[in-house]
């Protein structure tokens, strides 16, 4: 179980560095609550854990190097959130900032990302 919400967006920024279908559910379950919804610019009604993994999985089928990280660290009040993240790519990289909202259990019940211009 989560202790932070700091741990709690580590473990999901770091969760996308997976390199397997098993590796991706394990790591998203552990922050990834069962009816968690994620948005961003070109995904929407994405819900579950099975949900983010499949994400992930399109992730690394497209770029099977890269390393995801938090750029900016998270701040947080009443359930809700922000921080900035960073996915280094083999020829560049990119930042970009989520919002998200949590439970009591310190799983991600929400997160809407945004990805900040190239």
């Amino acid at each position: 179980m989560m202790t932070s919400v700091e741990e709690m967006i580590g473990q999901y920024v770091n969760a996308w560095n997976g390199n397997s279908e098993a590796e991706f559910q394990r790591e998203f379950s552990k922050c990834w609550s069962a009816e968690a919804t994620y948005t961003d610019p070109d995904f929407e009604n994405i819900t579950g854990v099975e949900g983010i993994c499949g994400l992930a999985k399109g992730s690394l089928e497209a770029y099977p190097i890269r390393k995801f990280s938090i750029a900016i660290a998270p701040e947080h009040h009443h359930h809700v959130g922000r921080y900035t993240w960073k996915v280094d790519l083999p020829d560049n990289s990119r930042e970009g900032f989520d919002y998200f909202e949590f439970n009591d259990e310190l799983k991600i019940t929400k997160l809407v990302s945004f990805f900040l211009p190239l």
